[in-house]
């Protein structure tokens, strides 16, 4: 920092934590936001240069995109002042505004914001108005089954000013996910200005021949809103995407989308790992929307710190949140996670963006989910099911029947079908269980051998979860004896079961494999498992039953609880109802329970014998 009368500020130096994002002045070994420990970061914070007159704030993410604006051709400066009109009058604008200079901003924007200032506090009431309603920007759908897939798990449409993160393992295939929303994107664009273009030829033919009878009469707002989509319309250049890549070039680019089958009218391809250069082409080119690929490998000149850093992650996403609520235009942006599965970088940029998604798979399937994590706009309940394909991702009309198409049935695999919701769709999944059993240690073998506890690994199931079912089982099912196995516990297709409806078919598989008899090929299994060993009602029931009987089985086993007399009739399959995991264990495998009784002591101190498990 320099000294003496210069008048210039010394850098600041802030502790930023990168769980929760909280800033603070010294470094905490412990955050005193979220608690957690060795979470701080250095980062530098730059004083605003006083040469330039007063301050704008918003960071240096806010004063790129406020040069990046200024530095605009006189005839976007023009459109923009007639955006800002439009803006005041209350009309809705029928195409995506730009990103305006910030002189038209007003003093929330001086300051740095990124949302326009209300004239005064206004009610609910009123913004809730059919009038109001009618001018409320609708969201952008995307065409064919892939923008159908996409739109279930936004919540119904890409939202106009959306700053969207996907995030998602190296190699699952978020840039070919964002590539081929791009060019759905810019094939909706290129459709709404064709019927924006029509829709005003309509209206000029239809007022032609009053206009021609008084030739004296004055221009109106809506002749002039007509002559601009005309104008707009007869050029050759229509609304388009703009994809900045910082990974790769223009021609690896053009060669992905090729393959992808984007069509190249709609999209344009930049490469650039400066955010200043990104945000002068959106400022130049005006895009329906844009894509930034990814926000680890761009910078800003006036952030401190190297791509990826925290500074620099966090007011590059700054810059592009400011882009995405000026303009109006929906950002994706691309994360990359770290060996957590977490988004690489500070916290604080999941709480910057407005929707957060996870694409998630493994490398040696073909399976793709992609998961809402965040979501201001819907709900996080809903789920996308992808196959990937030479051509891209391609969207699963049957996840059940994916996800069970590999299914073999022997007598050695310990298999439980199951049911689980997600939002509004029923999946079937299987779940595998292995149990090997482990020798007693040998007579003088060394205590560390004796001491070593059995595996549990459970790969798409919940460890804590997997460890409360061994203990119901231990306690009141098969006995003491299953603690001395090896537990392996698998579900098939790679997805991640978070549902506690599957406890039934994870605790069914493992018994099944402990007692070495397969389960019912025709039978399938939900419902969640209590401590006491009952078995628990889940909701939508209905559309479980409804999904199993579309696969093709015959009888489902359930909880008792919450069931009506004529359950699974309508569905057209045989209800199996059960009120503990004992029951499901003798009415699945016809298989007695052997259960501790007591808490396992004699009267003298002695272990009570246990019941051995009766085969019939």
């Amino acid at each position: 920092s320099k000294k003496g009368g210069g008048g210039s500020k010394p850098a600041k130096q802030r502790f930023l934590c990168q769980d929760c994002g909280e800033d603070f002045s010294q470094f905490h070994g412990q955050c005193p936001g979220c608690r957690a420990w060795e979470s701080f970061k250095v980062f530098t914070v730059e004083p605003a240069s006083s040469g330039a007159g007063p301050s704008r704030g918003g960071g240096a993410g806010a004063q790129a995109l406020a040069r990046a604006a200024a530095d605009a051709p006189p005839a976007y400066q023009a459109a923009a002042s007639v955006d800002r009109i439009h803006e005041s009058d209350g009309a809705s604008a029928p195409t995506p505004t730009p990103v305006r200079s910030r002189t038209n901003r007003g003093s929330s924007a001086a300051r740095g914001g990124w949302v326009v200032d209300s004239a005064r506090p206004r009610r609910l009431s009123d913004i809730l108005s059919p009038e109001a309603l009618s001018q409320r920007v609708s969201r952008i759908r995307l065409p064919n089954e892939l923008g159908a897939e996409v739109e279930r798990v936004l919540g119904g449409g890409v939202m106009p000013g959306a700053l969207i993160l996907v995030g998602g393992d190296p190699g699952v295939g978020k840039s070919t996910l964002a590539l081929q929303i791009a060019g759905l994107l810019g094939e909706q664009a290129r459709t709404t200005s064709e019927n924006s273009a029509k829709a005003a030829l309509e209206r000029r033919a239809r007022v032609g021949t009053m206009k021609s009878e008084d030739e004296d009469a004055p221009m109106g707002s809506e002749d002039e809103d007509d002559v601009a989509v005309l104008s707009e319309a007869n050029q050759s250049d229509h609304p388009t995407v703009l994809y900045a890549s910082g990974e790769e070039s223009v021609e690896q680019l053009a060669g992905r989308a090729e393959r992808l089958g984007v069509n190249p009218n709609n999209l344009m391809v930049f490469s650039a790992t400066r955010l200043e250069a990104i945000l002068a082409a959106v400022v130049q080119e005006r895009p329906a929307a844009l894509v930034v690929d990814s926000i680890q490998t761009v910078f800003l000149d006036d952030a401190t710190g190297s791509p990826g850093s925290v500074s620099q992650v966090r007011e590059c996403t700054t810059a592009l949140l400011h882009a995405a609520k000026t303009a109006g235009m929906p950002v994706f942006i691309i994360g990359h996670v770290t060996k957590s599965g977490d988004i690489a970088g500070p916290r604080v940029l999941e709480h910057i963006v407005d929707v957060v998604l996870y694409l998630e798979g493994d490398a040696d399937r073909a399976v793709r989910v992609l998961r809402g994590h965040k979501n201001r706009y819907g709900s996080t309940d809903e789920v996308g099911v992808f196959e990937m394909v030479d051509g891209g991702l391609r969207p699963v009309a049957s996840p059940s029947a994916l996800f069970l198409g590999e299914r073999i049935l022997t007598p050695d695999v310990s298999s439980a079908p199951t049911i689980t919701v997600r939002g509004s769709r029923p999946f079937m999944l299987e779940v595998q269980a292995l149990l090997s059993e482990r020798d007693p240690p040998e007579e003088g073998a060394g205590g560390a051998h004796a001491m070593m506890p059995p595996l549990r690994t459970a790969v798409g199931f919940r460890q804590e979860r997997l460890q409360l079912l061994l203990a119901v089982l231990a306690k009141f099912v098969l006995g003491r004896r299953v603690h001395r196995n090896d537990v392996f516990v698998n579900i098939v297709g790679g997805l991640k079961l978070e549902d506690s409806s599957t406890d039934v078919a994870v605790a069914l598989a493992i018994a099944s494999s402990f007692v070495e008899r397969a389960l019912p090929a025709d039978m399938a299994f939900f419902g969640e498992v209590g401590l006491g060993g009952e078995l628990r009602p889940v909701a939508q029931s209905e559309r479980r039953l409804a999904e199993a009987a579309t696969m093709g089985f015959k009888r489902v086993l359930m909880p008792r609880a919450g069931a009506v007399a004529d359950t699974g009739k309508r569905q057209g399959v045989e209800v199996v109802l059960c009120n503990t995991l004992a029951e499901a264990l003798t009415a699945a495998l016809g298989v007695e329970p052997s259960r501790r009784e007591g808490s396992g002591q004699g009267q003298q101190g002695e272990r009570k014998p246990q019941k051995k498990l009766k085969k019939p």
